[in-house]
């Protein structure tokens, strides 16, 4: 009885490995449509943020981050129409709840280390939901995937910049 109950755990793992090396039919529209959502996310974030920050270095690198998310929208529009992919924008309610977060979480705390936070918060949030993405796409075009995987290595970068300021 042990012994079945075993191979089906093992029937059931393998049949989760080749579900996930299965191509699917929509992964580059799924990662693409993750760095959309990332990349706008992070640009009202950054709006957000940005006029709050008072030190100049933190604004500055708040502002680099902002056109890094400028930078991958433009590029990730790009390649969906090139693909001819519907766009999918963040509806104007959410982009009001992200400000409106942002709003309510600095109200009390506008220093430069909680507005670092802040960001290295958000910063992070992006790179754990485009790397899930990578992850459980592996099929995704080589383009897509590229874009992805620069993205996450402008991030990675970004959260070392903002750590001199916490």
């Amino acid at each position: 009885r042990a012994f079945l109950s075993l191979c089906r755990g093992d029937r059931l793992e393998k049949e989760k490995m080749e579900m996930k090396n299965r191509p699917t039919e929509n992964a580059d529209e799924e990662l693409l449509c993750e760095l959309t959502r990332t990349a706008e996310m992070g640009v009202e974030a950054m709006c957000a943020v940005v006029p709050k920050a008072e030190n100049r270095e933190l604004r500055g690198q708040l502002k680099r981050q902002e056109d890094a998310y400028r930078r991958l929208s433009v590029k990730t529009e790009n390649l969906i129409q090139e693909k001819e992919l519907p766009l999918k924008h963040r509806s104007p309610l959410q982009k009001a709840m992200i400000r409106g977060g942002i709003n309510m979480n600095t109200m009390m705390d506008r220093s430069t280390s909680h507005l670092a936070e802040l960001t290295l918060n958000g910063v992070t949030m992006g790179i754990i939901s485009v790397t899930k993405s990578l992850h459980s796409l592996p099929h995704a075009d080589g383009r897509a995937r590229r874009l992805a995987e620069d993205f996450l290595s402008e991030e990675q970068k970004a959260v070392e910049r903002l750590k001199p300021f916490l």
